[in-house]
This record gives C-alpha cells, structure tokens and sequence, in this order.
C-alpha cells in the first residue's frame, strides 16, 4: 500500500496531524488558572496534583510527563502556568519541550499581578497560538509516518470476538504500511504472553518479554500478596463475561495483530524508534487513563481503543479512535462515544478482516482531520503513570 496522509510538518523530519494547543501547569497551586485558560479557549489544560515535595524518582516521572506532553507530534503550541515558588522548574521544562520544535510560552501567577490578569493573558496567548495553528497548511506524509497505538479497555465478552481482531487486523494492515505500532499491555498479558513472544523479531526480544511478564508476576505477589489473577479480571470484566485472566489475555493480544513483529520493548516517556511493532513497559499503570498518556508519550499520532462497555476516554495529544464490538454498547453509546462498530463481526457474521480493512480507512480519514467523538466531547485526559514497580 502507498496511502498518504494530511499532516503538519515538524521539527527533525516529524510530522503532526492534529495542531493542538495545550495549557499546562507546574504546581498544584496553578490548576485552577491553567484550567480556566482552557476552558475559555476550548483547549486541553494539563495538570498536576504536585510539582513540590516529591522525591528525585517520582519529581522526574512528574517532569518527563510534562515535557512529553508538550513534545507530542500533534502539539503545537504550549502555554505553561506556574506559581513561582515550586519546585518544577518552568525554564527547564520549556527548554525540553522546544527542542521538538513546539512553540511555548510562560505565565508565572506571582509575577503577572494574581489569577484574573494571569487568565486574562494566557487567553490571548492560547488564541494566538490558535490562530497561526489553523494557517498552517498540511502536506502529504506516508502511512510509514505514522505512529499508533492499541489498547483495551472496559473490556467484555465481545471484545475479543470482534472489536479486538478487527482492530489486530488494522494495526497489521498498518505495518504492512511500514507504519510503527505500539501496545502498553503488560497487566493483561499473563497467560497469553506466547502470542507476543512468537512475533518477537529475534530471540533477545522474545527473552525480554517472557522476563517482563515473569518479573511483574514475581514483583505483584511480593508487594501485595496476591497473585496478578486475584486482581485481574476487573468485577466489571467479570460482570460481563470475562471469566479468567488468562481468557483476558487471549482476548487481549488480539490487539497486536498475528504477522506485525515486535521489534523491541519502550520504557515510560521513549519515543518509538522506528517501523514496526514495540511493546511499551508500563507495568506501573493500572488503569486505563495511565496506558492512554503513557502510549501518547511514546509518540502515537492516533490511540485505536476498544472498549467493550464503552468509555468517554480521550487524550490530550493523541487522537483517540473508540471502537466496540458490543451491539448494545454501540446502540446505547455510539453515537456519543464510539467511533467504529466492530460488532458485526458478531450479528452479521462479517469477516473482522474486511471490518479491519474498514478500520484501517478511518484512520486514514482520522488522520487526514476527521474529529473522533472524544475531540467532539472535548475529553482531553493526561494522567502520568507513576514511578514504580507496580
């Protein structure tokens, strides 16, 4: 396949696809005015429950979630707020985030005059950065370019059967394009870490994974004294069908595809290196708010998210696709919340690989500009994953 997409060009041979504005602040103490110059402007406010008192692990996992955020392909423009007696530094943390090419700028609450004139200015700010945004023309980019993610979430018994097959068969479609794919699967892999094991590129990758999932097995029962099956399935899972971890795990890695091979594994805040699939260690993040920033920070342009259930889910840089394979969850929500209907795979006795064809074309059409539902909602959530082991 030789498809194009519209993008926006980046610094260092990169290339957006959406010219997102973000407001961010630096301390808890600055929440409430960067939230307010968000909402003003209708743009994604990202913001911390610290920027003091942290220890130097947790201080730099606070930091790299910041700069990554303002570094994301999509973004192209940064509005930072502080307080001016916090400990994140505002021009480190800009001069990180410029060196991606965004443009930022820093409002410091103590120095402007208090939070109306902060506000006030950031508002202008934002619009401006707005306004040179949409005047900004798109150019052709190869499918190749492109970065995107997977994951599952609220998962069902129709996830596996339909929404994740469709989906694995898009994102093989995808690197059959050149195009990289990443997954932050960790805590659903257990019982069915085989499947990713046989797409490693070579044994070293194979080896890693298999000492991930062993790791995380090891580590869980240590610190908590449960076993990983304790916890996983959800009650939620569970409630609707979902009965074993190891049947989540088969249902899960369904989301990578059967012919994409793993090149290697990203820790927390890496940018996918190149074509093909990687597999994101992000054991520390447990739910899906987590996956979804930690995936946005390895770069993906676009997140593919399957949701049995169905959840409002979006993402401050990385452009979310939701996707059921749920009739009724797709009847009662679709029309809000889900971007893509993998269920007739189930009612229509549709093969999931024309339905993965399908999906393959609305991420091109995402990619080009069509909005997904969470941008319609204006669900922009940026939630770092911790630091940690678990």
């Amino acid at each position: 396949m030789h498809d194009t997409v519209m993008g926006y060009r980046r610094a260092q041979g990169r290339f957006g696809i959406r010219n997102q504005v973000l407001v961010m602040s630096l301390v808890q103490c600055a929440n409430g005015a960067a939230t307010q110059i968000a909402a003003r402007c209708g743009v994604p406010a990202v913001t911390i429950p610290t920027g003091c008192g942290e220890y130097h692990d947790q201080e730099h996992r606070t930091n790299l979630g910041l700069i990554r955020a303002g570094q994301h392909p999509n973004v192209y423009g940064v509005v930072l707020v502080s307080l001016g007696c916090q400990w994140t530094d505002p021009q480190a943390i800009a001069a990180a985030i410029e060196t991606s090419g965004t443009k930022v700028f820093h409002l410091c609450i103590q120095e402007e005059g208090g939070i109306r004139a902060t506000v006030e200015k950031g508002e202008a700010l934002v619009r401006r950065l707005l306004k040179e945004g949409a005047e900004m023309p798109r150019e052709a980019f190869p499918v190749s370019d492109l970065v995107v993610s997977v994951y599952c979430g609220g998962s069902d018994w129709s996830s596996s059967l339909a929404a994740n097959i469709t989906t694995g068969e898009a994102a093989d479609l995808l690197g059959d394009a050149g195009a990289a794919i990443v997954s932050a699967g960790i805590r659903g892999m257990p019982g069915n870490e085989q499947h990713l094991i046989e797409l490693a590129d070579n044994y070293a990758v194979g080896a890693r994974i298999l000492h991930i999932v062993e790791e995380y097995r090891r580590d869980v029962l240590e610190m908590t004294g449960q076993s990983i099956a304790d916890v996983n399935p959800t009650p939620g899972n569970k409630a609707h069908g979902i009965t074993t971890l190891c049947e989540k795990a088969i249902g899960n890695l369904e989301l990578s595809g059967n012919r994409t091979k793993v090149m290697g594994v990203l820790e927390v805040g890496e940018d996918v290196p190149g074509p093909g699939q990687w597999l994101l260690d992000n054991r520390q993040g447990g739910n899906d708010v987590y996956a979804a920033t930690a995936l946005a920070m390895a770069g993906a342009h676009i997140c593919l998210f399957t949701t049995g259930r169905g959840t409002p889910l979006g993402n401050a840089a990385s452009v979310t696709i939701k996707i059921t394979g749920n009739p009724e969850t797709y009847a009662r929500l679709g029309a809000e919340m889900i971007d893509f209907d993998a269920s007739p795979v189930i009612t229509q006795h549709r093969d999931y690989r024309d339905l993965g064809r399908e999906l393959y074309r609305e991420v091109l059409a995402v990619a080009g500009g069509k909005r997904t539902k969470a941008e319609e909602l204006e669900d922009f959530s940026w939630v770092t994953p911790p630091y940690g082991k678990i």
